[in-house]
């Protein structure tokens, strides 16, 4: 028999607003939304009224890095840990001493030293966590980027919706293919061993910590299996110097990381461009940042459908600059989602706190929720499983009580639900997880 859910609104996602409705739910899918008074008590064998609430569907974060979630917070110990940080430190001093400690790649330097440090029981635990908070915030898909398969096992056995983006570095021809051999036999692996919650695409970090020739591999693998590329894009002013003369502190960060100094294909030339060049602009691309983009550079994703990923609080938190959210509304209108990176560089996985930062009024609530489930969903190509609440999609939904004064619109006011479900499932009751994960 069927569940129910009622609340005083329910904010489908679908161009619906329900008053007064309960949504109702048959083996974790949508069945259909209908008026609370109509509803037969004997056809359905749950019912729950969460009262003076709203119902909205479930949050989809299309730009994380869970496994950081601890660093700064956990210390592995052991002597494997102290070497490790013996050898970090070494290479620190070596490579980075000299830099400004507020500058970009120091800080991406001192993150990646401290997560190499810990163990894999840790590095899985800080990523559990992440999940958690996520979840706590009402985010039931995530876009998850990270080099490491171990978290493959444990996401396939969770209900949460992951597209794992296996990031990727190269500094030669002959580096790129092995990174791509690599990479092909996982992803192959993968998709044979993947849940129906998981999907699996490609993550070249950016343009100057990959060489052309992995890019020019990549195009051709995603085009010929219809796989999704994400990619940070004109995201730091180390990244443009790169571009402009051959060489920044782009250089002292592969250097760090144990990759040879390698120039751009093209030098002069916008990130987008740079791009174009190697055919790496199309459908398939998520660009995730643009802080640096030009005008030219927007129309250029614009005109070839690439989807954007906005994370503005990241943005301002590690490069004190950021699209403004109409330069982004007038670019991808309908084309792009939020991302909240991580807890290394922000202050929480709230996706609703992320679009407050930017938002004066330009979305409404509606299109705040649409934003946050709808699009993201399409760019995901997620939409025939979850992004709203209709007729056989996945119950995957939040719920916000509300104050007396308040109204539907006032859930974008807030900073995370009270439940949140997944295919039916309660996740989160009252504020608190119901199990961890």
């Amino acid at each position: 028999m069927s569940k129910g859910y009622s609340s005083k609104w329910i904010i489908a996602a679908d161009g619906n607003l329900y008053e007064d409705c309960t949504l109702i739910i048959d083996e974790g899918k949508v069945q259909q939304i209908v008026k609370t008074s109509e509803i037969d008590p004997s056809s359905i064998k749950h019912h729950k009224d969460f009262g003076y609430a709203v119902i909205t569907p479930g949050f989809i974060n299309l730009h994380n890095h869970l496994q950081y979630t601890e660093i700064g917070k956990i210390k592995s110990k052991g002597f494997k840990a102290s070497i490790k940080r013996l050898f970090v430190n070494f290479k620190k001093h070596y490579f980075i001493a000299g830099m400004n400690k507020n500058s970009f790649i120091f800080k991406l330097a001192n993150l990646l030293s401290e997560y190499f440090c810990l163990d894999r029981e840790d590095k899985i635990h800080s990523f559990k966590k992440g999940l958690e908070l996520s979840l706590l915030n009402g985010t039931t898909c995530v876009a998850q980027l990270s080099r490491e398969s171990k978290y493959f096992e444990l996401l396939n056995e969770i209900p949460v919706k992951t597209y794992l983006f296996f990031e990727l570095f190269s500094d030669s021809p002959d580096s790129s293919k092995e990174e791509f051999r690599t990479i092909q036999k996982k992803i192959d692996k993968l998709l044979k061993q993947k849940s129906e919650n998981t999907f699996v695409g490609v993550a070249p970090h950016s343009v100057c910590s990959v060489h052309k020739r992995l890019f020019k591999i990549l195009v051709k693998y995603c085009k010929k299996n219809n796989i999704l590329m994400t990619i940070r894009l004109a995201e730091s002013q180390d990244e443009m110097d790169w571009l402009k003369f051959g060489f920044s502190d782009v250089d002292v960060l592969n250097s760090f990381t144990g990759n040879k100094k390698f120039e751009p294909n093209i030098k002069g030339v916008s990130p987008v461009v740079y791009l174009d060049e190697l055919g790496a602009i199309n459908k398939r691309l998520l660009a995730s940042y643009g802080n640096y983009l030009t005008k030219e550079d927007l129309e250029i994703l614009k005109e070839n459908s690439v989807s954007f990923v906005y994370c503005p609080r990241i943005s301002d938190s590690l490069h004190s600059k950021k699209l403004d959210l109409d330069t982004v509304l007038r670019y991808f209108p309908k084309k792009f989602g939020f991302g909240t990176n991580s807890l290394a560089f922000n202050l929480d996985l709230s996706l609703l706190n992320e679009v407050k930062y930017v938002n004066n009024g330009q979305l409404s609530s509606i299109e705040v929720i649409e934003y946050l489930t709808k699009y993201p969903s399409k760019i995901l190509r997620l939409d025939n499983v979850i992004g709203t609440l209709e007729e056989g999609k996945d119950a995957d939904f939040n719920v916000f009580w509300l104050k007396e004064n308040e109204t539907y619109n006032d859930v974008v006011n807030k900073e995370r639900p009270d439940y949140v479900y997944i295919k039916g499932r309660k996740m989160v009751s009252k504020g608190e997880l119901v199990k961890r994960v």
